[in-house]
This record gives structure tokens, C-alpha cells and sequence, in this order.
């Protein structure tokens, strides 16, 4: 179906639907979704939820991107993305061969941008990582496929590190092609880089893409299979195993809640929690923790109480949680930004417009470009735009902004 930029997320499912030539009933039915719901989503009157979007995406056999608008080509055009993202596809060609014109730098300088394209990561700076990936993958395939050993495998190492921080700007800016060929280039880095904490990883992320593909069982059992990757390191209570199980618990968790699974969903918080107790303190990964250690802590655990709770539409509960989120002050700006995303969703669920986009505005100065290319943001910009007798003009230079439906 063509994208409609313009249209809502809404809109794009009723016109699918009628392209498919079900009825509302049909649809709701097939999709195991509240018919009234589905009703008031088609008509702009409730914002669509993930849960219910990724509900009719697979009922539909569709991606999710069907539905949320993206990859939103004309603000990759108008932010300058458009060519370093080519770049980025370009350089993916490659991972195997030796390339005599090639020049490749001393590996404490490649090492050093690829610690800039992780912090840019974090900053959710997508043009930063977009720039930066095609040189450092090209110099870092050429180490890998020249030098053995501990060279060999360290090359492969900061590549999935690229990849993945590349997948990240792949993911969100819903380019579901890009995505599988990213993890693609993961899997294959992953299986030379001698890391089983890094295959733990790949996991992780393959489990995140299943988000937008509606396989929500896939997601599932991936996650599963990566837990005994790290279980004997779990058992031992390493760092790196503590982190890494709980960021595979707090992706089960929102796996279950997309599947309408509450129970699972809060009991794989619960045992996220346990480990973030066991740990006892924030871990961001790097510094005396080590160079390949994902972050995690009790912040991170308590965002995702909140977040479990409003994606089963308990939006009461979530804001409640979410007044117990107190992240350092340093906190990292890519979850930050993610929590007032979902918080902003909450609070219009409830009737709270002026604290929802009060919350809009914290997303984007902490984490500007995810909060502009965030399809959750756009949704919840559109359902405050309606939601408004008069939209104030804070909300209609935001939907500006963003590009978000008005």
C-alpha cells in the first residue's frame, strides 16, 4: 500500500483494512482486538497503540511500517540523511573480503570513533552514526579479513558494536531492510569476535526487530535461547552476564505485553529486577565493567515498570511508576527519551494533554532526533492535535516539528 504521509496511523489501518475488504468487525475479530477500540482508532479518537498496531499487522501478514508511516522519506530528505544512509548500504556490501585500496588507520584511532559512534548511540544522534558507520565499517572489514588472532577478533568485536549502533538509526527510522541486513552483518561478526557476550546481544537485537515484523513468538523464543548463553555466567554472578540477562528479561517482558500476556510480562520484570538488585548499582558499560558490557541497573528496570504497564493499557498505573523513576543525572538520553515518549502517551490515555506534551518537549531536549522520528511521538502529537478544542501554537509547531498529522 502506498505511504501516506500525511495520514494517520489510524487512517492508514482503515484504508488497509478496506483493501483487504474486511469489514471493522472482521478485522477486530481476526486481529483479537476490542471492536470499539478498532473503531475509535480508525477514526483519529484514540491514538493506536503498539500493541493493537503489531495485533493487526499480523493479522494482516504486514509489517508494522505498513501502518506507522515510516521510514518518513521526505524528513530523512529534509535532515540531510538521505545520502550518508546510501553510504551506509554501500558499505554493507562488503564483509568478507580484502580490499587492496582500502586505507585503514592505527587501531587506537578506529577505536576511538567507534567509542564516538557509541556515544552518539546513546544521544540517539542518528546523523552522527549515519556519517560516521560507512568509513569505520570499511576499515574495520579490512582489519578483520587481514590480521588474525587477537587483532582479528577485536575488529570483529568493534564492528558488531557499529552494526548494532547502526541497526539502531535502521530500526527507528523504520527501514526494515536495512534492519535485516544489519543483523545480518552482526551474526556474522558475532561468530569471529569470540564473545559470547556479543552473541547475546545479536540476540537481543534480533528479538527488538521482531517488533516491527509482528512475530512476537519468534521474539520470544530468541530471547529464550540467548538466556543460556549467559546462564553459567548468571549462575556466577559476572557483571557482563547480570547486565546482559537483564536486558533479555526487560525485552521478554515487552514481548509478552505486546502479546497480551500480563503475567509473563511482569514476570520477566520481576526477574529483571532481581538482577538489577544484584548488581546493586547502574553498570553503563565500558570504564572498569569492561569495553563490551551492556548497560543496566535499577533505573533501566523501573522505566520498563512503567512502560509494561502502559503498553497493557493500565495508563493509571503507568504514571504512577513513572513518578518513581529517578534517573542520575547523567542518565543515559536515548532511554530518557524513550521514557517520556511512553509517559506522554500515558498521560493522554488519561485526559492529561497539557502534562503529555509537557513531557513531548523533555523527549526531545534530552533526545531530539528519536523524538522527532519516534512513531509513537507523531501518534500521540496527532491524538493531542484532536484531543484540543484549539491546539495551542507549542502544539502545532511541535506537530511541525516532527511531521506529525494536524
Amino acid at each position: 500500500m502506498p505511504q501516506n504521509p500525511v495520514a494517520g496511523t489510524g487512517t492508514r489501518i482503515a484504508a488497509y483494512r478496506r483493501l483487504c475488504r474486511l469489514t471493522q468487525t472482521q478485522l477486530a475479530t481476526k486481529a483479537n482486538i476490542s471492536y470499539s477500540l478498532l473503531v475509535k482508532v480508525e477514526q483519529g479518537r484514540r491514538p493506536a497503540s503498539g500493541p493493537l498496531v503489531a495485533a493487526v499487522a499480523r493479522a494482516l501478514g504486514v509489517p508494522v511500517t505498513t501502518f506507522t508511516g515510516q521510514p518518513y522519506a521526505t524528513d530523512h530528505a529534509h535532515d540531510r540523511l538521505d545520502g550518508p544512509l546510501a553510504d551506509l548500504r554501500a558499505s554493507l556490501d562488503n564483509w568478507d573480503l580484502p580490499l587492496d585500496e582500502v586505507a585503514v588507520r592505527g587501531m587506537s584511532e578506529i577505536g576511538a570513533d567507534v567509542r564516538l559512534v557509541l556515544e552518539a548511540r546513546r544521544a540517539s544522534n542518528y546523523a552522527k552514526i549515519v556519517s560516521m558507520a560507512p568509513s569505520l565499517i570499511d576499515e574495520l572489514v579490512q582489519v578483520s579479513q587481514t590480521a588474525t588472532g587477537e587483532a582479528e577478533e577485536r575488529a570483529n568485536r568493534m564492528l558488531v558494536h557499529v552494526y548494532r549502533s547502526a541497526y539502531d538509526v535502521a530500526y527507528n527510522l523504520g527501514l526494515s531492510d536495512l534492519v535485516s541486513l544489519l543483523l545480518s552483518r552482526m551474526d556474522y561478526s558475532v561468530g569471529r569476535g569470540n564473545d559470547p557476550y556479543l552473541m547475546a546481544l545479536h540476540h537481543y537485537m534480533r528479538a527488538y526487530a521482531t517488533f516491527s515484523t509482528g512475530r512476537l513468538e519468534v521474539g520470544q523464543a530468541i530471547i529464550s535461547r540467548a538466556l543460556t548463553i549467559v546462564e553459567d555466567g548468571v549462575r556466577a554472578a559476572e557483571v557482563p552476564a547480570l547486565c546482559s540477562a537483564g536486558n533479555l528479561r526487560l525485552r521478554a517482558a515487552m514481548l509478552a505485553c505486546r502479546r497480551g500476556d500480563a503475567d509473563t510480562a511482569r514476570g520477566e520484570l520481576s526477574e529483571a529486577r532481581q538482577l538489577a538488585n544484584q548488581l546493586g548499582r547502574e553498570v553503563t558499560g565500558g570504564g572498569n565493567d569492561g569495553p563490551h558490557v551492556q548497560s543496566f541497573g535499577p533505573t533501566n528496570v523501573a522505566i520498563h515498570a512503567s512502560a509494561v504497564e502502559m503498553e497493557l493499557g493500565n495508563h493509571g498505573r503507568a504514571l504512577q511508576l513513572a513518578k518513581e523513576v529517578r534517573p542520575p543525572a547523567d542518565y543515559f538520553p536515548d532511554r530518557l527519551g524513550h521514557f517520556w515518549i511512553d509517559t506522554a502517551r500515558a498521560q493522554l490515555s488519561t485526559g492529561k494533554t497539557d502534562a503529555a506534551l509537557s513531557s513531548l518537549f523533555k523527549a526531545r531536549a534530552v533526545a531530539p532526533q528519536q523524538a522527532k522520528y519516534h512513531p509513537s511521538v507523531r501518534e500521540t502529537v496527532s491524538g493531542l492535535v484532536h484531543a484540543a478544542r484549539r491546539a495551542p501554537d507549542t502544539l502545532i509547531g511541535y506537530a511541525s516539528w516532527c511531521g506529525a498529522e494536524l
